[in-house]
């Protein structure tokens, strides 16, 4: 097992109870306790756990939420997000659409506007499903390994597919972002995924509402000098507008009142 799938197993057994122990997760991974409390150690430094004599407790701040929870959440950003995003796709585009419930957003926009002869592709089961009646949108999903709770398909076979592909844009979610650490998620192979859309695309565009920023998880997907557009909404601390501004990125403050 590479130390990649080990620690996403520890956080995985985690997120299903908020003690693990030294002895217990070395008859997990099958490997030597002194190689556990190397990689607890590691995942402690990251903020991804916290250490403890004998193991390690949950970290409730890199917990990743469900789609269904996370639909549920700051939906009038998401809403006026996607509204924007939408403005930012052109007829006959062929664009990525990444798993998360502001995509999902742009999706119903993208079904239900007027602009047509649009190719959408994703990797996201909840993001076909919608466009499954859409006959006039050319829709091509990308399979591999599901994540059932995130409800998108990971895996070198997802991102051997993403990586024959050419887009003219790509709108990606995420967990967490910094303008020191850059775009970060806790998954690793739902990062790598996502490094894949990101050279496969002309343009990046990351969609994702304030509550995002001023966080941290595992899984480092890109600087955010590295994307062509971030489109938020006007929760964004000040100081930190002027941060991402100063990276050279199209940054876009949208006010979720005006979308009411």
């Amino acid at each position: 097992m590479l130390t990649v799938e080990k620690k996403n197993l520890i956080l995985s057994m985690l997120q299903e109870k908020p003690v693990v122990t030294v002895p217990e997760l070395s008859q997990a991974l099958e490997t030597s306790e002194v190689t556990v409390r190397k990689i607890l150690n590691e995942l402690d430094e990251q903020g991804l756990l916290r250490r403890t004599r004998g193991g390690a407790v949950n970290n409730s701040t890199i917990r990743e939420f469900e789609e269904k929870e996370k639909e549920k959440k700051n939906t009038s950003e998401k809403r006026a997000i996607a509204k924007k995003a939408y403005e930012y796709i052109n007829p006959t585009d062929t664009v990525f659409i990444d798993a998360g419930s502001t995509t999902l957003e742009l999706v119903k926009l993208i079904k239900n506007g007027n602009k047509r002869d649009i190719v959408v592709i994703t990797n996201a089961l909840n993001i076909a499903f919608e466009l499954l009646d859409a006959d006039d949108i050319e829709l091509v999903f990308i399979g591999g390994s599901v994540r059932h709770k995130i409800m998108s398909c990971v895996g070198g076979f997802a991102e051997n597919t993403i990586n024959s592909l050419c887009m003219d844009k790509a709108f990606i979610g995420c967990n967490s972002i910094t303008v020191e650490t850059g775009i970060t998620t806790p998954n690793l192979y739902e990062a790598q995924v996502k490094q894949c859309v990101l050279k496969a695309a002309r343009e990046t565009i990351l969609i994702s509402d304030s509550t995002k920023f001023g966080h941290t998880s595992m899984a480092r997907i890109s600087p955010i000098k590295n994307i062509t557009r971030l489109i938020t909404d006007s929760r964004i601390p000040p100081q930190l507008r002027n941060q991402i501004e100063s990276t050279g990125v199209d940054l876009v403050v949208v006010d979720p009142e005006e979308n009411n």
